[in-house]
């Protein structure tokens, strides 16, 4: 400032050296006030500098802030994304294999009781053809044997077609054979149906049953229908079933049945050998029929107590299972022309 002052200042005149020296000074004042207003101002634009630099620095924190807590938010986000993503793979992982394990074992079992079901029909089937085959084995037998008895009759040889003809009642003869050799009086003559039918109840009451057979199977050869044939038929059917031939005893049981046959105890017959056979849904089915029909019955109560039983069996016997432990048929009491027994 002294050199401005010294630069500007005017060389003084010898005639007003006072004068110029007054105008130097106010000069040089009025540099200086320019001066300090000048930095004055330099100061206050540094001081703005500064103090916009401090909310610009300011700003510029918060918004890394910002930032940085966005970021952080965002990665949080990103982990429960994930982790939401991961829990949701593993939940649709255990419920398909939870359905593809259901139905596996629903199919499973479907195929194990389509397994059980046509093994258990095969041996039906197998039962069924092994009692065929000797029953036709039996019958091949039978007619043989009848056969050879008609030939020697035919023949003249009586007493020769007699010596053979022992134990030719218990064969399992068919009607046109029975009748055929009952026609050459070689089983006898064939009674008559009134006859039969009180000649079979006295041999049920001595347990004859098999006796009886030979008879009234000859008898039925002349009288295949009618109420006495309905008797026949019962008494025929009880016979077979004391001798454990119950398809035969449940053919005619139910002949007789069908007849309107008048025994009350005949469907309880035949209840017991279903149950017997292992035809068990059947067997139920005709005790209730039979208790529903004759609850007076001392057998009602057996009946009922059975199909109670029977009701927690499957329909039929398994393969290979035992016989149930069935009633013994009831003999009948007595008999006349129209077939009347025990009451």
């Amino acid at each position: 400032m002294t050199a401005l002052s010294m630069s500007v200042a005017v060389k003084p005149s010898p005639e007003g050296a006072a004068a110029p020296a007054e105008e130097a000074v106010a000069a040089s004042a009025h540099a200086d006030d320019e001066g300090w207003a000048l930095l004055e101002a330099l100061r206050r634009r540094m001081d703005e500098q500064i103090s916009a630099g401090r909310k610009t620095q300011q700003q510029v924190t918060q918004l890394a802030e910002s930032i940085g807590a966005l970021v952080s938010e965002q990665r949080a986000r990103s982990r429960w994304a994930n982790l939401n993503s991961f829990t949701a793979y593993v939940i649709f992982t255990l419920l398909v294999g939870a359905g593809a394990f259901l139905l596996y074992r629903t199919r499973a079992t479907e195929l194990v009781e389509a397994r059980a079901r046509i093994a258990h029909e095969r041996d039906l089937a197998v039962r069924s053809a092994d009692t065929l085959a000797q029953q036709q084995s039996a019958r091949e037998q039978a007619d043989a044997g009848a056969f050879a008895i008609y030939e020697l009759l035919a023949a003249g040889k009586r007493d020769e077609a007699a010596a053979q003809i022992t134990g030719a009642a218990a064969m399992p003869l068919s009607r046109t054979e029975r009748a055929v050799l009952a026609g050459g009086r070689l089983l006898g003559p064939v009674p008559a149906p009134a006859a039969a039918l009180e000649a079979a109840a006295r041999s049920f009451k001595a347990g004859r049953h098999a006796e009886v057979i030979g008879p009234l199977e000859a008898v039925l050869v002349s009288e295949p229908t009618g109420a006495r044939a309905a008797s026949l038929r019962y008494f025929l059917g009880v016979a077979y079933a004391k001798q454990n031939d119950l398809p035969k005893a449940i053919t005619h049981l139910r002949a007789a049945i069908a007849s309107n046959v008048d025994q009350e105890d005949a469907r309880f017959h035949l209840a017991s050998a279903l149950d017997r056979t292992g035809q068990y849904a059947l067997a139920r089915g005709e005790y209730d029929r039979f208790a529903t029909a004759h609850p007076q019955s001392t057998l009602a109560t057996f009946a009922m107590r059975r199909s109670a039983t029977l009701a927690r069996l499957p329909k039929e016997a398994p393969a290979g299972a035992a016989a149930p432990a069935a009633p013994a048929p009831v003999v009948p009491a007595g008999a006349s022309g129209s077939g009347a027994g025990p009451r």
